[in-house]
């Protein structure tokens, strides 16, 4: 499946998260990357639709991605323009499209972001308005893609998330755990400098989860027929 990540930062250029989810996307035949305040004008109105749907159009993508920070609970202003300027229910894309995710960078802990917390809402909360965007191009609205204080996060940790998102971005999400094993094989292959052992103990993790799961289900299967 093609995707097309539609990103909105004002520093983009300063910013260690966004360029290292650039960094990992570099290369990659089936992604294409807009970034939202490079092509923003001066001029009003800042995003012509024209234009816009048509870099849909030809990217062939069946996923889109938003990606931006939250700021004061929400989009970008420029994230906010170019959605009011370019979704339409008649849009050519909008049959094209199947998918559409969010990934939303953080500076707040994640645990801060639920009932009880600091913020008190959660990140599906506070982002329901792509949910129902979603609902009404009657695309699939996949699980938010939450980053929490990335430049806290370790060496390790990051890359864990490098291939979280590489998943999350390019991934089949309607796919069987054996699905997600063949496509942690394929990209391990394709990876420059990957860590082998550390990518072989994710596969392995993954294998072992699907065969206790296809355990379960057969005890389960035996109990419910076993005496028939």
């Amino acid at each position: 499946m093609k995707t097309m990540v539609v990103i909105s930062h004002p520093t983009i250029q300063t910013s260690s998260s966004q360029q290292f989810f650039l960094a990992t996307l570099k290369g990659e035949d089936f992604v294409t990357i807009r970034h939202l305040d490079e092509v923003w004008s001066e001029a009003k109105p800042h995003f012509t639709r024209v234009i816009e749907e048509k870099a849909l159009v030809e990217s062939g993508a069946q996923r889109l991605i938003l990606q931006f920070p939250m700021y004061w609970y929400q989009a970008p202003a420029v994230m906010k323009e170019w959605i009011d300027t370019v979704m339409s229910k008649s849009a050519t894309f909008a049959k094209q499209i199947k998918e559409l995710g969010i990934v939303v960078t953080l500076g707040v802990k994640e645990e801060a972001f639920r009932a009880g917390g600091k913020e008190q809402f959660t990140i599906s909360e506070l982002l329901r308005p792509f949910q129902a965007l979603a609902n009404a191009m009657r695309w699939n609205y996949l699980p938010i893609f939450e980053v929490h204080q990335f430049d806290y996060k370790t060496e390790v940790a990051k890359q864990v998330l490098l291939v979280e998102y590489l998943q999350y971005v390019t991934k089949d999400h309607h796919g069987t755990l054996k699905n997600t094993e063949d496509w942690f094989i394929e990209r391990s292959q394709a990876m420059n400098k990957a860590r082998w052992e550390q990518i072989a103990e994710w596969i392995k993790e993954n294998q072992d989860e699907r065969l206790e799961l296809e355990m379960h289900l057969s005890h389960w299967e035996e109990s419910q027929y076993g005496d028939y």
